[in-house]
């Protein structure tokens, strides 16, 4: 199976997931069997190929900062002009966060902390994976930081680097049990893996008002044991909490990729299953398309959906741009020194930033 067909399984994936489960978002009024005409994907998408489009504009790793002004400006483009004409019931933490950027707020100061738990940052990471696939090391610590100017939590922030990473690691063919848990032990290694940590002082612990990494980890590893497991799906559901957060949001899709071996039964098995369907099943969608590729997808779904001459001009810009370097020139282009460099032991030295007294730099 050939990586570009990966993908593109995965922009497509992303894409169909969202517009699949968007009916029966938090209210399962019947059950999805089919992608209809009119079904239109929602902001998770559009921020998804906003991520898509800024990697392009400006490639993180020939600088990070400018790759996050670019991103910025797709961002707040997205506020005034969403792909497909219309927003579609946009997250308030995006969009406030989005606000910020759009008033002149720094991009490492603009995203949510407390509140910053929700599932908005997981859900538009894919496409990171997908660009990066060469390098899903790299794909993981630029997932995370996607997350900062609007979910400035690490709960949220971890969340979107395992999705990156997971998009990755399988369009490089690795198998989904070794995936999820190289990505499981990427997200243990958090204070060195995760781009400019801590960036708040949100308390490290398992509270409603703080962040849990430790947390998130169980929970991503939990999705996939019981998805392996005996354990009904609805029992699972029961016990994993409010899908609308991240780490739930992560680990229902990787519970589903988990239970499927084919992305069709398990797109609708997610959307109908799911609570905040369209975000978990877009998450869900875009690693099981990297897993299994744009060719196992129902052909009638890529026919109906919604822009797929862009989808499908982005997936070709965005399998270029991941061509354009050998993984080793990518290394020569200081992408660690931009994103901070991986350290293998030290302590945290934490030093305030000066403009705002819940934003922190590291220093190992």
């Amino acid at each position: 199976m050939g990586n570009f067909n990966l993908v593109k399984g995965a922009i497509f994936g992303q894409a169909i997931g969202d517009a699949l489960a968007h009916p029966i978002e938090f209210e399962k009024t019947h059950e999805v069997v089919d992608l209809q005409d009119d079904n239109k994907f929602t902001d998770d998408t559009q921020m998804f190929c906003a991520i898509g489009e800024a990697m392009l504009d400006a490639p993180p790793h020939l600088g990070v900062d400018a790759f996050m002004d670019a991103l910025t400006a797709r961002f707040i483009d997205w506020r005034k002009n969403p792909l497909g004409g219309s927003h579609r019931a946009p997250g308030g933490t995006c969009m406030e966060g989005v606000r910020k950027l759009g008033a002149g707020r720094h991009w490492r100061q603009s995203g949510a902390t407390v509140a910053g738990k929700g599932n908005g940052s997981a859900m538009r990471a894919g496409i990171v994976g997908a660009r990066y696939w060469q390098e899903p090391y790299t794909a993981f610590r630029l997932g995370c930081l996607t997350s900062v100017n609007t979910h400035n939590n690490l709960e949220s922030i971890l969340s979107a680097g395992m999705v990156a990473f997971l998009v990755a690691d399988s369009i490089q063919g690795t198998g989904f049990n070794e995936a999820v848990a190289e990505g499981l032990r990427l997200c243990g290694e958090f204070p060195y893996q995760v781009p400019d940590y801590p960036t708040n002082n949100v308390p490290l612990d398992n509270t409603k008002n703080g962040q849990s990494p430790w947390g998130a980890i169980a929970s991503f590893a939990r999705g996939f044991i019981l998805g392996e497991s005996n354990m009904t799906t609805a029992e699972f559901l029961k016990q994993n909490g409010n899908d609308f957060t991240a780490v739930p949001a992560v680990s229902e899709a990787i519970f589903f990729n988990a239970r499927h071996v084919d992305y069709n039964v398990m797109a609708l098995d997610c959307a109908n299953r799911s609570d905040d369907s369209d975000t978990v099943t877009a998450i869900a969608g875009t690693i099981a398309g990297a897993r299994w590729g744009y060719d196992k997808i129902v052909a009638s779904w890529i026919a109906k959906i919604e822009m797929r001459e862009y989808l499908d001009d982005l997936s070709q810009r965005i399998w270029l741009a991941s061509l354009g370097q050998t993984e080793a020139e990518h290394r020569a282009q200081d992408v660690e020194e931009a994103l901070g460099e991986e350290e293998d032991e030290g302590e945290l030295n934490l030093v305030p930033s000066g403009d705002d007294d819940e934003d922190f730099e590291v220093e190992f």
